[in-house]
């Protein structure tokens, strides 16, 4: 198996984690606001706890978004500058399918759609609808952004309230105007986000895939038109 560090900042909380012979270590936090001052000295810490050194990783992962605009491209930047640095790829996963693996692993049981929801702020939902396939979150709805009453009209003309074994994730929930009649036997569950250890998940099969690029070619998906960045902008190579 591949050794590597994977990271997300997609949200209010962050996490890292380093994978090396098959296992994992991680520390995360949830202070929104100190990104920045947590990442680096995470990624110190597990690599002094795991006697690793940056060249001896494989690649570096990465959550590419939809999320936080400021937690994105800082966890990228972070991400991209050891990658460069070290002369190793990259490997992007989605921040809403690190969250559908990250409440797979919460429930600790079998499921069956789980539907991805991050508060977008402006009044919006990013959101996409996984199924499980063998341990691995397959998407059935792209990534997307909604208002919270366009969202709840979909998954009803949808019939996903219906379906055996859903859940609903994330911080976006708590934004849908559903009735407790409707979400009877469907586990809600607003608590959940994106963590390293989901990521590092997901990325050792997306390794195993081939689907890594250099970190100067390493793009963020944002899924938002209406602000001054781009819906997919690639972060610069820092020059040297």
């Amino acid at each position: 198996m591949a050794t590597f560090i994977a990271l997300d900042a997609s949200t209010e909380a962050c996490s890292v984690a380093v994978v090396k012979d098959s296992q994992c270590w991680s520390l995360s936090s949830n202070t929104p606001q100190y990104h920045a001052q947590q990442l680096l000295p995470f990624i110190d810490q597990l690599l002094q706890q795991t006697g690793l050194h940056i060249q001896q990783l494989d690649f570096i992962a990465c959550t590419q978004g939809p999320g936080s605009f400021t937690g994105l491209r800082i966890g990228v930047s972070v991400a991209q500058g050891l990658a460069y640095g070290a002369g190793i790829p990259m490997v992007g996963v989605s921040s809403l399918a690190a969250l559908a693996k990250a409440t797979a692993k919460a429930m600790q049981q079998p499921m069956g759609s789980v539907v991805t929801l991050l508060d977008a702020r402006m009044g919006e939902i990013y959101w996409a609808v996984y199924q499980d396939v063998q341990n691995i979150p397959v998407v059935v709805r792209q990534p997307t952004l909604s208002k919270p009453q366009d969202l709840v009209a979909e998954i009803r003309e949808r019939h996903l309230l219906e379906s055996a074994g859903l859940v609903l994730a994330g911080s976006g929930q708590s934004m849908l105007d559903f009735s407790a009649e409707e979400l009877t036997g469907i586990v809600v569950n607003d608590q959940l986000r994106p963590h390293a250890e989901a990521v590092a998940d997901l990325a050792a099969v997306l390794w195993e895939q081939g689907a890594v690029v250099a970190a100067d070619a390493f793009e963020l998906i944002y899924l938002r038109n209406s602000v001054s960045w781009n819906k997919r902008q690639r972060i610069r190579t820092p020059k040297t």
